[in-house]
């Protein structure tokens, strides 16, 4: 017997919510540039009240940095003397628990960003602390930074388990966001509007 469109539609349909179920269709695919918001039921304490911005997810596995968690430090604390990201009030932010002595930045430019640099959003770049003291262009070019120690980071398909665990929402990250820096408050907003769009 054969299926009409409509028919097809509704099996395929029935099929996708049997397999991962209503709850845990997402309304954005992760990828660079994206929030992961950590849900309510999210088990691993590390995680948890956390929003991490992907700054990679691809067949080679995921990595991001939490962007509502400051360190302790200062900048002026772990930078030389001299450094041009030391700025008062300017802290170390926790960007995960891999690799705790690796130093990233995020970097809003107007034009050209400092190579080697990847770019996340429009405009908006990582690159590593070391590069962006360095750049020639600095002052020029920066329009707002951030530093973070470490990252997170998931092995190829373990993200996408995660999610179809129900573990995370998935949105679009924006600028004003990312450098808000306003912790639990940052998760409390983006999970509230994550949950209008479920």
């Amino acid at each position: 017997m054969m299926l009409s469109y409509r028919n097809l539609w509704i099996f395929l349909l029935t099929l996708c919510l049997s397999v991962i179920g209503h709850n845990e269709l997402q309304a954005f695919s992760p990828d660079k540039g994206m929030f992961l918001v950590a849900k309510d039921q999210l088990g691993d304490p590390r995680f948890r009240d956390r929003v991490i911005l992907l700054i990679q997810h691809d067949t080679e596995g995921s990595a991001g940095l939490v962007v509502n968690r400051i360190s302790r430090l200062s900048l002026a604390a772990i930078l030389p003397q001299g450094s041009k990201l030391v700025e008062p009030g300017r802290m170390l932010s926790y960007g995960g628990p891999v690799e705790p002595q690796t130093l990233l930045a995020l970097v809003k430019v107007r034009n050209n960003p400092p190579q080697p640099a990847e770019e996340v959003i429009d405009g908006l770049y990582v690159t590593g602390v070391g590069v962006l003291d360095e750049w020639p262009d600095f002052a020029d070019e920066v329009v707002e930074y951030r530093a973070f120690v470490g990252y997170t980071g998931w092995a190829p398909g373990q993200l996408n388990a995660e999610l179809q665990r129900g573990d995370w929402h998935v949105m679009p990250a924006d600028e004003a966001n990312l450098f808000a820096g306003d912790g639990v408050q940052l998760w409390e907003r983006l999970r509230a509007a994550a949950r209008e769009k479920d």
